[in-house]
């Protein structure tokens, strides 16, 4: 008993010599996004806005990550657009890759994405009202630039989406649907460590 009590004892001080504080940022990011799956033909690259980009540090490797961002496709020949918002949650893992940069990669489920129209030609194509739901995978990446101590960091995001729309809402209805939608995403990303 003694022996386990001494074992548990420095295994705990172990832990409490090599813990560290949580690490805790926030951030925002701007990018290209590209446009795949069924939202291929008819629709043109666009623009990515991560809108909220979080992340809780466990250690220096291990954190969560959880993102909001959104996409704009316009629709060729239109004054419309595609939106497609997604919420994502995942494991974060990080590699020293050189000084004062590091490598963040995000592998996280889209618990969330939704797909609406909008735009002055949205009525006349018949698109109004109308709103896709589904999820996907996301694998994200980021070179990070900074000491990862309070304050800013800079990144370079490469991000990329494998989703699916499952149901199709609009008009008083809602149906099953089966439209694919990936997309490449590159962009920057300003945030700030707490």
């Amino acid at each position: 008993m003694k022996k386990a009590l001494v074992v548990i004892c420095l295994a705990m001080a172990s832990f409490a010599v090599n813990a560290q504080e949580s690490k805790v940022y926030l951030g925002v990011g701007v990018g290209f996004a590209t446009k795949g799956g069924d939202v291929d033909e008819g629709y043109k690259n666009g623009l990515n806005l991560n809108l909220v980009n979080f992340g809780i540090r466990f250690s220096e490797t291990f954190g969560i990550t959880a993102n909001l961002s959104s996409s704009g496709h316009a629709i060729e020949d239109s004054d419309s657009a595609i939106g497609i918002g997604i919420f994502s949650i995942g494991p974060m893992v990080s590699f020293p890759v050189g000084n004062n940069v590091s490598w963040d990669l995000k592998p996280q489920y889209a618990l969330s994405m939704k797909g609406v129209f909008k735009g002055d030609d949205v009525e006349d194509l018949g698109l109004e009202d109308f709103e896709w739901s589904g999820n996907g995978f996301l694998i994200g990446n980021s070179l990070v630039f900074g000491d990862g101590g309070s304050g800013f960091d800079f990144s370079l995001d490469f991000d990329y989406l494998l989703g699916s729309f499952n149901e199709v809402s609009g008009l008083g209805f809602t149906d099953d649907a089966d439209d694919k939608y990936n997309s490449l995403k590159i962009g920057v990303g300003l945030r700030y460590n707490f």
